[in-house]
């Protein structure tokens, strides 16, 4: 794994970032490489609706947010390469009843193809990590697909493995 060229800077996303974030997500599913997140959409998670917005003409995904991203944000990063946004983590605490518990949860991980492999996606992770630390949040949770090779590797190198809960799933 090689490093980029520029120095990676891990940051807060704030909402002036979703064009960026939207435009990496885009790079991604074009290189064909969301096969975990293929039905799921950052448009959908940050509550976009392209047929609403607070203008006429919005110059930004950010003017067609309808939802409230304030709790993801907070738990969201972005990568600069350069003072561009080459990669992007959403995230979310979320509770286990059973065990009255809570985890920090990686909803989606976006890197741009030119830029994986090269420590942007680790960059994201530790920074999510060290917030969830920060909260007091002990474990930390991604759903991957199996089939997608590129993101259990780096989830498998950044030493996660495999829960004891299993999914089970049927369509309906």
């Amino acid at each position: 794994m090689s490093s980029v060229g520029g120095k990676i800077e891990v940051r807060p996303m704030v909402v002036a970032d979703i064009d960026a974030v939207l435009s990496v997500d885009t790079q991604v599913r074009a290189a064909g490489k969301a096969i975990t997140y293929a039905n799921l959409t950052t448009e959908y998670i940050l509550s976009i609706d392209r047929r609403v917005s607070h203008q006429e003409s919005p110059t930004s995904y950010a003017d067609s947010i309808t939802g409230n991203v304030a709790a993801l944000l907070d738990f969201s990063f972005v990568a600069e390469v350069d003072g561009q946004v080459r990669g992007f983590i959403l995230g979310q605490i979320a509770h286990l009843r059973e065990a009255a518990t809570e985890f920090g949860v990686i909803q989606m991980i976006g890197v741009h193809p030119e830029y994986q492999r090269k420590r942007v996606g680790i960059s994201l992770v530790n920074a999510l990590a060290d917030k969830y630390r920060s909260r007091g949040i002990k474990t930390m949770r991604v759903g991957i697909d199996y089939r997608d090779k590129d993101l259990r590797s780096l989830i498998e190198h950044m030493g996660f493995g495999v829960g004891r809960l299993v999914v089970y799933s049927k369509i309906l």
